[in-house]
Formats: C-alpha cells, sequence, structure tokens
C-alpha cells in the first residue's frame, strides 16, 4: 500500500522487517555446514523498495498572475500524475528561497527553480538536482551590460544582429555580436565596464538575482570597482531594468541576455537602437529540478526521465510557462558554481 507524504516534513518510510534468530548457549557453540550457510543465504528475503506516496507537490515561482501559473501548468502535473500513478499537485511559492524551504519542510517534493536554490537545497536538506533547463540550445546564460551611452561604453560601431528566439534585430558592440553570430555566450566586453564611475547611475535586480545583480557584481569587483561607490538604481524584474536605462534612470544596467525581448517591440519600436549590448559576464546556469530526499530513488528516477521527455509530450506548454524548449541533466560542475556564487553573497 502506498503512503502520502504530509506537509510535517516527516517523510513516509517503508516498513523493511529485520529478521533475527536467536538461539541457545550450545547453538552457539555450533559450527553450521556449508550447505547450510548456503540455503540460509538463498532464503534471506531481498530489502524491500522503499513504498511510494500517493501524492505529491511541485513546487514554482510566482509569475504576474499566480492562478494563471497554477492552472496553466495542470498539463504537466496531469501527466506526471497519469504516468507514475499518484496525484500530483502544483503550488506557487512567494520566491526561489520558499521552493527550497518547501523542499525543507515536506511541504513539497519537486520544486522548479534557480540554479542557486538547486545548490541551497542539496546544501541544507539533502535534495537532488536532477536536471536543467534548456533554452534555444543552451542550458547555461550570461549577465548582459547594457547602456543609453554607447559613446562612451562601445570601443568600437554598435552592429544590428538577430536575436535567434524572437528575430528581433538589435544593436550589440565590442563584439558581442555580429550580423552572423550572436549566441550570448559570455565573457566579452567585459572590461568596459572599468568605464563606469563613481556615482554613475546603475540599474541593479534584486540581489538575489544572478543577471541583475551577482555576476555583475562580481565583474566590477574583479575590476577594482566598488558597488557601493555607485548611485544604485534598485529595480525588481528584468523588463524594468531594460526600461530603467531606456527612460534615462540610469546609465547602465544588468539582466540576462537578451532581456530587451521581453519588452513588446510595438510599444517601444526603438529599444533595440537606444538600448545598446556592450558585454556580457561569465556563464551561470539555468535552473531546473530539485527533487526531495524524501523520495525513494526508483520515484526520484522515474519523475526525472517523465520531466526529461515532456518537450517531446507538450511542447507547447514547455515554453508558454517557463519559457524552455526541454530539460537536461543536471551538470554538478555548474551546480557547482552556482554554489560559489551563494557562498559570496549569502547574507546579503
Amino acid at each position: 500500500m502506498r503512503t502520502k507524504l504530509i506537509a510535517s516534513g516527516v517523510a513516509a518510510t517503508a516498513l523493511i522487517t529485520l529478521v533475527g534468530c536467536s538461539s541457545s548457549d550450545d547453538d552457539a557453540t555450533t559450527t553450521p555446514d556449508a550447505t547450510s550457510t548456503a540455503a540460509a543465504e538463498e532464503s534471506t528475503p531481498a530489502p524491500a523498495a522503499a513504498e511510494w506516496p500517493t501524492e505529491i507537490t511541485l513546487a514554482l515561482i510566482p509569475n504576474e498572475n499566480v492562478t494563471d501559473l497554477v492552472t496553466s501548468v495542470t498539463p504537466l502535473t496531469d501527466y506526471l500524475s497519469e504516468e507514475l500513478g499518484i496525484k500530483v499537485e502544483g503550488v506557487v511559492t512567494k520566491d526561489y528561497q520558499a521552493t527550497v524551504e518547501a523542499l525543507g519542510s515536506g511541504q513539497a517534493q519537486i520544486a522548479i527553480t534557480d540554479a542557486g536554490s538547486m545548490a541551497a537545497a542539496e546544501d541544507m536538506y539533502g535534495a537532488h538536482a536532477v536536471l536543467q533547463d534548456v533554452r534555444f540550445g543552451a542550458s547555461q546564460y550570461a549577465s548582459e551590460f547594457f547602456t543609453n551611452n554607447p559613446d562612451k561604453y562601445c570601443d568600437d560601431e554598435p552592429v544590428l544582429a538577430t536575436y535567434g528566439a524572437t528575430g528581433q534585430e538589435m544593436l550589440y558592440c565590442n563584439g558581442v555580436a555580429s550580423g552572423e553570430d550572436n549566441t550570448g555566450v559570455g565573457p566579452v566586453g567585459v572590461d568596459a565596464l572599468s568605464k563606469i564611475e563613481p556615482g554613475t547611475k546603475v540599474a541593479f535586480g534584486n540581489t538575489t538575482s544572478p543577471a541583475g545583480y551577482q555576476l555583475p557584481v562580481l565583474a566590477l569587483e574583479d575590476l577594482g570597482i566598488n558597488v557601493d561607490d555607485l548611485s544604485q538604481v534598485p529595480v525588481t524584474g528584468n523588463d524594468t531594468l531594460i526600461m530603467a536605462v531606456y527612460n534615462d534612470d540610469a546609465e547602465v544596467g544588468f539582466a540576462y541576455w537578451d532581456a530587451r525581448s521581453a519588452i513588446d517591440a510595438a510599444e517601444v519600436p526603438d529599444l533595440g537602437d537606444k538600448v545598446v549590448v556592450f558585454g556580457l559576464s561569465e556563464m551561470y546556469p539555468n535552473g531546473g529540478v530539485v527533487l526531495s530526499d524524501e523520495l525513494p530513488q526508483d520515484l526520484r528516477d522515474e519523475i526525472t526521465t517523465l520531466m526529461d521527455n515532456y518537450s517531446e509530450v507538450d511542447p507547447d506548454t514547455l515554453m508558454n510557462i517557463f519559457s524552455q524548449t526541454d530539460w537536461t541533466p543536471a551538470d554538478p560542475a555548474a551546480i557547482d558554481l552556482a554554489r560559489k556564487v551563494n557562498a559570496r553573497f549569502s547574507g546579503q
């Protein structure tokens, strides 16, 4: 019979009977022959497999409309429920950190979250990072550096290049892209950050954002620039980071590559001309799927396989809800990079 994982965080465990033998003192002194020993070994039952729960929960982070997210992810949870033979429900957490705590408390057994949270879940709760997001063939990304003052930050004339995910043509400089090559692979143009002077208005994302804050700060520090000497413009959301530079609220900003595509070109037709990308950071792993250690190994394996195959089952849901084209097995080295970034920014 299958058991249910409850929200208190107490894992369901299989009842494995340990069979022991008691004997008299006389029996203890008797040496068994080889035949009786072999027979005893053959009769020893194999350990029972851990039982599966009857219900598990998949945690995601919110978007602008939480209700829509829960509803829209239903094709994925229904797919998992049908294939696993157990009920899978989707819930929305307030942020990435909350997905980690949901795993740790037993309120969720699957989380779709960022790479830093995947590493934290492994370290804090013994969870298992199993898959990474793939977006247009890439399982990692760079932070892009952009400006409304290309004369200052570009060492060459900005060039138009096509962003393959959307087909938009936008301006890049310092070798970030060309007409034939626009892959978003960094690092490139990082030295141009040294042109940021003390007091410059710079748009940063939330301190937990790799692309909007952490990777740029590391790049700036490597160049000997103290971010406390800058006029920081705190912004939440990659689209608003772009618009802060477009609207001249900041001279430089940081977001994922290429966040300009998140802005409706019909509403801001000159965005790709006015906001120029002049550099890319070191690469950082995409987020992905992390599984609770509460789940039996064979169930974790089955969930991993099913989600890895989901791009062939329902590519539209994968793209519309997660803005990705696939999942791929998690790269421990990539997750370890996220772990190191966590260590640098812990407590901020």
